[in-house]
């Protein structure tokens, strides 16, 4: 079939379009489909159709373009959690944690050994990272001359959102019911954002241009470390690393790019140039990729749920009377408003007992 001849917005029209049919199809399925798996089909369709191959060089989104784009990204990750945060939700930290490592032993060992080592070295980064990781590993793969590796990459990325959509809408609506029905019989309270955790800027001026110049600066700094290191620290490494300094020391802002009111168009140029990778594509090597990634895809997802089963018997349950695994005790508010403090078994009961009698020593299981 002939290809479109196209001028450049003519070509940056259609990736544009394809990214609103994308989010369209997500909005009215309730997420049920994700807009990456859209993406996937939508350009796989076209490239083996009409659209010509070089569409994203034709559009002007060039690899150098896309290094930019990455780098802001990836920079401004690191501003989002402060330090403070991280310490307060050090629960969720260590829960996230336990997942990484389930998946990556499940897919490095099991995935590795029915679909070879590098498939699963390729995937797993996408499956337990996302977008970014995806990125890097799919650009390491194209430099490498691995062309699977790079597909199996951006394809367990669109498998991971039709897999794992449809469970997280599942159990946080159950989730969202329980804290619901706790908050409506009066045991759990809205927790607001302290002062002490937001960072204090050190500069008293700020715009657009000034914040996506320490962006980029920072991704200069980020280009020169992973140069001085011989290449052993990746460039985004580094820049998340940077980003996480910068903003704890109040040089760049909290969410910085959307304070300069350019997350969307970064986020929107990533995944347009990250899919139009499947230009190479065929139907005769997405195929197998696609059994590939399904498969790893599914195995992380049993090695997720079992440590989260093993992590749900491990935390500390509001209100439950009895002892925990690490063997503390919490103090409990007689009206039901628990506190999470935690501590030893001692003689300590006692005397709480006797000083504040409106408090009531419970179990912390």
């Amino acid at each position: 079939m002939e290809k479109l001849q196209l001028t450049q917005f003519a070509a940056l029209s259609i990736l544009f379009g394809i990214m609103v049919i994308s989010e369209l199809v997500a909005k009215s399925t309730g997420g049920k489909v994700p807009g990456a798996f859209t993406i996937s089909v939508l350009l796989l369709a076209g490239y083996w159709t009409i659209l010509p191959t070089d569409l994203m060089e034709t559009a002007g989104l060039t690899p150098t373009l896309f290094s930019i784009v990455v780098s802001m990204l990836v920079t401004h990750l690191g501003t989002l959690i402060g330090r403070q945060q991280m310490i307060s939700q050090w629960k969720t930290v260590v829960i996230s944690l336990m997942g990484i490592v389930a998946i990556c032993m499940v897919t490095l060992t099991l995935g590795a050994a029915v679909f070879g080592w590098t498939n699963a070295v390729a995937g797993t980064p996408t499956i337990t990272g996302g977008v970014v990781a995806t990125t890097i590993m799919a650009n390491r793969a194209t430099e490498l001359g691995n062309a699977t590796a790079a597909l199996v990459a951006i394809v367990c990325m669109t498998m991971q959102g039709l897999v794992g959509y449809p469970f997280a809408a599942f159990f946080l609506g159950k989730e969202a019911k329980r804290l619901h029905g706790e908050y409506q019989a009066g045991r759990l309270t809205a927790e607001r954002s302290s002062s002490k955790d937001e960072v204090k800027m050190r500069f008293g001026f700020t715009s657009t241009a000034f914040i996506l110049f320490k962006l980029a600066l920072l991704g200069f700094f980020a280009s020169t470390l992973q140069q001085l290191t011989g290449g052993a620290v990746n460039q985004y490494v580094w820049c998340l690393l940077l980003g996480f300094a910068a903003h704890e020391a109040g040089i760049l802002e909290t969410d910085a790019l959307n304070k300069a009111n350019s997350y969307g168009f970064c986020i929107t140029i990533l995944l347009i140039y990250l899919f139009g990778q499947l230009s190479t594509s065929t139907p005769e090597t997405i195929l197998p990729v696609a059994g590939i990634s399904l498969a790893l895809v599914l195995m992380a997802t049993a090695g997720m749920a079992a440590i989260a089963f093993v992590a749900s018997k491990l935390r500390c349950k509001t209100g439950q009377n009895r002892t925990s695994a690490c063997g503390h005790r919490r103090i409990e508010h007689h009206r039901g408003n628990r506190s999470e403090l935690c501590f030893p078994k001692s003689r300590l009961h006692a005397r709480l007992r006797s000083r504040h009698p409106r408090l009531h020593v419970a179990g912390c299981g």
